[in-house]
Parts: C-alpha cells; sequence; structure tokens
C-alpha cells in the first residue's frame, strides 16, 4: 500500500511598508480621512493604485490639492459626518500615544478629523517615539491676533520660551487657515504638558493647540527590521 502525501503550501505576505498596513485597514465603503505628512501622502498613492470605492476627506487644504493632482477626489471635513479611520502625521508621540503635531498649523482641523473618527492612526517613523515627548518639538497654539501679546506673556511666566511663527515662503507671520496666528512655545522637557496647556487654553484668544490627548488610537511605524507594525496603547513600555 503506497503512502499518499498531501503537501500543504502556505501563502505567507508581508506586509514591510508603514503606507501598506495602512491600506490594508481600509475597506470598500469606508470614509476615510487623510491628514498630512509625507506617509499620509504614500497611503494617498497606495490608495489610488488600490482603486477602492471609498469617501476621502482631509483637514488639509495642501493634502487635498496633492491628491487631487493625483486623480483623488477629496472633500474638506464640513462634506461629511463620520469618518471609520482617520490617518495622520506626527511629529513627537509618546508611549501613552499623546502627540505634539506642530508643523502645519491646521491642528484645529485635524483635532476635529481624530474627534468625528472611530479610529485616529499616526504614521510615523519610530525615531519619533518616546518615553516622553520630545523637548526638541515646540507646542504651537494657535492665537487670535489681538490676544498675542497676552498669551506670549502667559507662557513666558510659566518658563516657556514662546516665539511667534513666520511664514517659510514669503516675508510675513504664519497664519492658520483661519487667520489667526500661531506661536511655537518650547521648553527644556514636556513632563508637565497637561499642566501647561491646561493653564494656555484659559486664555482668551487660544483657539487649539499642538497637543493631542487621548485622541490618537494606534500607531503604524517601523519595528527594527523596518516592517511595518500597528501599536496601541499599553504596547509600549
Amino acid at each position: 500500500m503506497n503512502n499518499c502525501y498531501i503537501k500543504i503550501i502556505y501563502e505567507v505576505i508581508f506586509i514591510t511598508t508603514i503606507s501598506e498596513l495602512a491600506l490594508s485597514k481600509i475597506k470598500n465603503g469606508m470614509p476615510v480621512s487623510l491628514g498630512g505628512g509625507h506617509n499620509v501622502f504614500n497611503l494617498a498613492q497606495a490608495i489610488k493604485e488600490a482603486k477602492l470605492d471609498i469617501q476621502l476627506c482631509s483637514p488639509s487644504e495642501l493634502t487635498r490639492l496633492n491628491c487631487k493632482s493625483i486623480g483623488l477626489q477629496v472633500d474638506a471635513l464640513d462634506r461629511i459626518n463620520h469618518v471609520d479611520l482617520a490617518f495622520d502625521g506626527c511629529d513627537s508621540v509618546d508611549y501613552n500615544l499623546n502627540a505634539l503635531k506642530s508643523g502645519g498649523g491646521i491642528h484645529l482641523y485635524e483635532k476635529i478629523a481624530a474627534q468625528m473618527s472611530d479610529e485616529y492612526i499616526l504614521l510615523l517613523p519610530s525615531e519619533r517615539i518616546h518615553k516622553e515627548l520630545s523637548n526638541k518639538i515646540p507646542l504651537c497654539i494657535e492665537v487670535a491676533p489681538s490676544t498675542v501679546k497676552q498669551v506670549i506673556n502667559t507662557g513666558e511666566s510659566m518658563g516657556l520660551k514662546m516665539e511667534i511663527c513666520q511664514g517659510s515662503k514669503v516675508a510675513s507671520l504664519a497664519r492658520s487657515p483661519q487667520g489667526n496666528l500661531l506661536v511655537d512655545a518650547l521648553s527644556s522637557t514636556w513632563t508637565e504638558i497637561d499642566n501647561l496647556v491646561s493653564k494656555l487654553n484659559d486664555q482668551n484668544g487660544v483657539v487649539a493647540t499642538s497637543y493631542f490627548k487621548n485622541l490618537v488610537t494606534s500607531l503604524i511605524t517601523t519595528n527594527e527590521n523596518n516592517d511595518a507594525i500597528e501599536l496601541k496603547k499599553g504596547d509600549l513600555k
């Protein structure tokens, strides 16, 4: 009697890039928000190539323009009521998934996207993840122009170095989409950032800050082998 051997071949698919792993979370029919940054635009390109049937929106005017250039229709946030997945970039994030999103000056709209989504996922390189937020990254504050002096004085009284942001392309001050001024605050450490932000938010004229507390649901980054991984709260210790 001849023995019969059955060979079973398992197909193993390795997801190696941040955009590939992010794309694998998106299903047809989902409303999806795309924030700003290089990794988010890589995801937009992957969405275009995959020909997914989804509704896209973005808090970023620049992202909407860049997506239009590759043939993706992306609406403003006010055109949609709910988001399944919101993807965004980040400058620094701590082990509790609190984040500083200080570049770009659109943190008010980015927070709206985070709050209206089931999952708010940051796409970022591993070197931006630390036990505590990096003191090399400023806290950016959106301030009504008439109250800037008062807000700067308040920040300086708390030991912060305060500086009004300048536009990088034109000879003017940087402004948010609402026309407000942006002020960067620097500290030797962000261990007391909750208290600092609370006091700043109490000041007349402060519209929003770039500190995202308890809004991020997960991170998509890379491990030591440069393979994409997803990290949730409690995974980092």
